[in-house]
């Protein structure tokens, strides 16, 4: 498990009191999409060592230290796989995040070569495809331990 850095669950702590002072609005201001996408890129980069693309590069959010691209993935919600658009470019390496920002933690689902996990998408779709949670954890049980990215100590 990786400890959210202060900063998210300050964040965290002022969107639950947004919701419920504007409770009675029925609006969620649900903590998704980019925001997420980002708190997961940054918790992973810092807690295995990958260097942030400074530049937009299509399917590589970084690299680690070994020189591997690497794709960062992150959902807030519990039963969610990684959700995929088209014409992504392809990492070596994926690493998936849910980030359980009542808990203040984040934990890695899948840690993996990245091809495996495009095998499980459509050979052609459109919009985003969410790929089922369960397959995806299947396939982490099949990552060997040198393929996996190592974590910072």
């Amino acid at each position: 498990m990786i400890t959210l850095p202060e900063p998210v669950k300050a964040l965290y702590a002022a969107h639950t009191a947004m919701c419920h002072h504007f409770a009675h609005t029925g609006l969620t201001f649900t903590l998704d999409g980019k925001l997420v996408g980002d708190i997961g890129e940054a918790v992973i980069a810092e807690a295995y060592g990958v260097t942030l693309c400074r530049q937009r590069t299509p399917g590589v959010d970084g690299h680690a230290a070994d020189g591997r691209s690497v794709q960062i993935k992150a959902t807030g919600l519990a039963k969610a796989g990684p959700a995929f658009t088209p014409g992504e470019g392809i990492a070596d390496q994926l690493i998936f995040v849910r980030i359980d920002f009542g808990a203040g933690t984040a934990a890695v689902l899948y840690n993996g070569p990245e091809a495996p996990m495009r095998q499980l998408l459509p050979p052609t779709w459109s919009g985003t495809k969410v790929l089922r949670l369960a397959k995806v954890l299947a396939l982490d049980t099949t990552v060997r331990d040198d393929q996996r990215l190592p974590r910072l100590r």
